[in-house]
C-alpha cells in the first residue's frame, strides 16, 4: 500500500540518523477505533517539528516532519489518487526524480538517484548549447494552490475553491493543514514533497519539449538541464521556463541559470579527481589513504562551498583498509568532521560498515576528540543535525560524551536533540553524569499556557504530561515521536483507548515517549521505531 510505504519509510527525512523510524506508525493504517482527526472530512491545522541540516559552504536547510496525524492523511490521500498522481508524473521527457509508487526498498517512493553524468551524456548528443537552471528557495516556495491549477487548470480551480470532489483541492486542503493553514511552502524532508513538486515540474517539462526546439534534457527534482542546437533556440526555452514558472509563482535561481556552450563538465572537477585517487576497495595500505586526503582536503581548501570532504568521505564507503591503515583511517576520517561538521554522519556510516563488514572496530577515543569538539562548536550556534548524529556516535561506537558537551546539549532548543538524548541517556553509557535538561523541563510550562493562548508547543513529555523517567530498564527503548499540535485537540487525544497507541501517544502540543519492549532485530539496528 502507498500510504503504509509512506508512513514506513517516506515520514522522515532521509538525514536523520538510524535512530528515528517511523516504521510502527504505518501500524495505524486499517486501525479500527482512530480518533476523529484522522478521518473527519477537515482537516485540523498543525504545524511541523523543524530540524536544522548543515548544508556545503556553512549554509542551513530547515527539514520539516509534518504531524504524524496529518501526514497520515496526507499519505492517505497519496493513495487514495495515486492513478491520477502517476499519471501527471510521467509526463516529464526529461525527470529522472519521479516517484515510484511500486518502491520495494529504500525510500517510501523516492528512488536515490547516483549517476547524473549517464542521462546529461545521453542528452548532449547533436547538442552545442546547454542550458543549466533550479528554482530559487523550490520547496520553500511552492504554492499549494498551484496544485489544483495544475491538475484542473486555474480557472477550474478558483470556480470550485471548495468543491472536494476535485483531486487538487484535497492535496492542497491537505498540504495546507500539514503547516498551519499556509499556503507557501511545503516541507522539506517527506516523501510527499517530491510528489507535489513533480506534480508541479512535470507539466513544465512536457509544455517546453512541445513548444521549444530542445535537443535533449534531463532534470533531477528542481535542477533542469536542457541541450540546444542555437544559442537562440538556447535563450527562447530559458525565456519560457521563467513564464511558466511565473504561472505557478516560482522563479529560477539567477546564481545558478546560464547557458553555456559545449563541451562543459558532466560532473564536478573534485568528484572526478578524488574518484581517481581513491584507495583499494580492499587491502588499502596507509601510503594510500595519506595520498587520497592529501588531495581531498587541498580541493576542499580550494573550495568550501561544494561539499568536497562530504563526497571524499561518502566515496569510501566500498574501501576496506588494512589493519595497519586503520588507525591513520579513522582519524584521516574524523578530522573531516572538525573540518566540515556537516560530514559527521557519512564518518558514521563508513565507520559502521567497516565495523559490519570489516570487522574493524571504532577507537572510541579518537571518535571522543573528535565528537566532543563539534557538539561544542555546532551546539552553540544552533545546529542541531550535527548534535544528533554526534549523539547518535556515541551510542552506535559506545563512547561517553563529555561533561561540557552534556551540557552544550540540554541547553539546545530542539526535539530531535532532545529525543536523541533521552534515548542515549536511557539505554547506553553516552551521557556519563545525571542528565537533568533546565530548559527542557522548562518547555512543559508552556504546554500548560499554550493551551489557553492557542499558541504553539511541542515537547517530549511522558504518558501521564511529566517528564520521561530518566532511568530505565536496558532491555526496554524508549519510543519517540516529536509532534506539534495546534487549535484545541479532542479529550480523547488526552488518553488514547485504542491499542495501536502504545506506541505513538497523541498528547496536547507534545513529543511522548512510552516504554514498549523491542524485539530482537531492532536491536540489531539499534534505532527507536516510532
Amino acid at each position: 500500500m502507498v500510504a503504509r510505504r509512506l508512513l514506513a519509510r517516506g515520514y522522515l527525512p532521509k538525514e536523520l540518523p538510524p535512530l528515528f523510524s517511523s516504521v510502527t506508525l504505518a501500524g495505524v493504517i486499517g486501525a479500527a477505533g482512530l480518533p476523529a482527526p484522522f478521518t473527519q472530512a477537515k482537516a485540523k491545522w498543525t504545524a511541523p517539528l523543524q530540524h536544522d541540516l548543515a548544508r556545503p559552504g556553512g549554509l542551513r536547510r530547515r527539514l520539516g516532519i509534518p504531524n504524524p496525524v496529518n501526514f497520515f492523511r496526507l499519505a492517505s490521500a497519496f493513495e487514495q489518487h495515486q492513478g491520477v498522481l502517476a499519471a501527471e508524473w510521467n509526463r516529464s521527457p526529461y525527470s529522472f526524480t519521479k516517484p515510484d509508487l511500486a518502491l520495494l526498498g529504500g525510500r517510501g517512493m523516492a528512488r536515490e538517484i547516483k549517476d547524473r553524468a549517464t542521462p546529461r551524456i545521453r542528452a548532449r548528443v547533436g547538442a552545442r548549447y546547454v542550458l543549466h537552471t533550479d528554482i530559487a528557495q523550490f520547496y520553500p516556495s511552492i504554492y499549494t494552490h498551484s496544485v489544483p491549477w495544475v491538475l484542473h487548470t486555474k480557472a477550474i480551480a478558483k470556480a470550485g475553491v471548495n468543491n472536494m470532489a476535485l483531486v487538487g483541492n484535497v492535496l492542497d486542503k491537505e498540504l495546507q493543514a500539514c503547516q498551519l493553514g499556509q499556503t507557501k511552502g511545503v516541507a522539506i524532508g517527506p516523501d510527499t514533497s517530491l510528489g507535489v513538486a513533480e506534480l508541479l515540474l512535470s507539466p513544465l517539462d512536457e509544455r517546453i519539449k512541445l513548444e521549444c526546439d530542445v535537443v535533449g534534457g534531463c532534470r533531477f527534482i528542481d535542477d533542469i538541464e536542457l541541450t540546444f542546437r542555437t544559442l537562440a533556440d538556447a535563450d527562447k526555452a530559458l525565456t519560457r521556463i521563467e513564464a511558466l514558472l511565473s504561472e505557478l509563482e516560482l522563479q529560477p535561481n539567477a546564481l545558478k541559470t546560464r547557458i553555456e556552450e559545449l563541451p562543459v563538465e558532466l560532473e564536478s572537477k573534485f568528484v572526478s579527481e578524488l574518484r581517481r585517487d581513491l584507495p583499494d576497495a580492499t587491502n588499502a595500505p596507509p601510503s594510500q589513504w595519506v595520498d587520497y586526503f592529501n588531495r581531498a582536503f587541498s580541493l576542499a581548501r580550494a573550495d568550501r562551498t561544494t561539499g568536497v570532504l562530504r563526497y571524499a568521505v561518502a566515496a569510501l564507503s566500498g574501501v576496506r583498509p588494512t589493519a595497519k591503515a586503520w588507525d591513520a583511517a579513522q582519524r584521516l576520517l574524523w578530522q573531516c568532521v572538525t573540518i566540515d561538521p556537516g560530514s559527521i554522519r557519512y564518518v558514521v556510516d563508513v565507520l559502521a560498515i567497516n565495523r559490519l563488514v570489516g570487522l574493524k572496530v571504532p577507537d572510541p577515543l579518537i571518535a571522543t576528540a573528535a565528537v566532543d569538539s563539534v557538539i561544542r562548536t555546532s551546539a552553540a550556534a544552533g545546529h542541531s543535525s550535527e548534535v544528533v548524529w554526534s549523539i547518535w556516535a556515541a551510542m552506535y561506537i559506545g563512547f561517553p560524551i563529555g561533561v561540557d558537551s552534556q551540557s552544550a546539549i540540554t541547553g539546545m532548543d530542539d526535539a530531535l536533540v532532545a529525543s536523541a538524548a533521552m534515548m542515549a541517556s536511557t539505554t547506553t553509557t553516552a551521557f556519563s553524569q545525571p542528565f537533568d535538561p533546565a530548559l527542557w523541563k522548562s518547555w512543559f510550562q508552556k504546554i500548560a499556557s499554550s493551551k489557553s493562548t492557542g499558541s504553539l508547543s511541542m515537547r517530549p513529555i511522558g504518558e501521564d504530561g511529566s517528564l520521561p523517567k530518566w532511568q530505565r530498564r536496558r532491555s526496554r527503548k524508549t519510543r519517540v515521536l516529536p509532534f506539534f499540535e495546534a487549535r484545541e485537540l479532542p479529550s480523547s487525544w488526552i488518553t488514547p483507548e485504542p491499542p495501536m497507541f502504545r506506541s505513538v501517544h497523541f498528547l496536547q502540543g507534545a513529543a511522548v515517549a512510552a516504554e514498549e519492549e523491542v524485539p530482537a532485530d531492532e536491536n540489531v539496528r539499534g534505532g527507536a521505531a516510532v
